[in-house]
């Protein structure tokens, strides 16, 4: 039972160890590709965005913020399956990482709604050009 134990436990380890390279790997990537917005910059352009480059840069940064909110729900959901098999682990854990995971799926679909009205936007006015 211990070695069970012992088991689940490296195997989480492993797991979340990748995950997180993989993370880091990506945002890497997207950081070679161009700028990436900071928070403050995302704030300042929302107040004052009037071109379609305005609304695109918004658009892709919020697309940006549901890939890693739809990374982190993946992440939850299988800590979830792993702490159902878990037999010395508690019923709440499992609970929070399944309400983690759905919140976070609810929060990417958000992003992505608003990501594409930043794009429709910026559609809107490069017709009026």
């Amino acid at each position: 039972m211990k070695s069970h134990s012992i088991r689940v436990a490296v195997l989480a380890v492993l797991f979340l160890s990748t995950s997180v390279l993989f993370s880091v790997a990506q945002d890497q990537a997207m950081n070679m590709k161009g700028h990436q917005l900071t928070k403050k910059e995302v704030k300042a352009l929302i107040v004052s965005a009037k071109t379609p480059e305005d609304h695109m840069k918004l658009a892709s940064y919020f697309k940006g913020e549901a890939r890693q909110q739809e990374a982190s729900a993946k992440t939850h959901a299988e800590m979830a399956e792993l702490y159902k098999n878990n037999p010395i682990a508690e019923g709440e854990m499992a609970k929070h990482c399944d309400n983690l995971s759905e919140a976070l799926k609810k929060a990417a679909e958000a992003a992505n709604s608003i990501a594409a009205e930043h794009e429709r936007m910026a559609a809107q006015l490069r017709q009026k050009k």
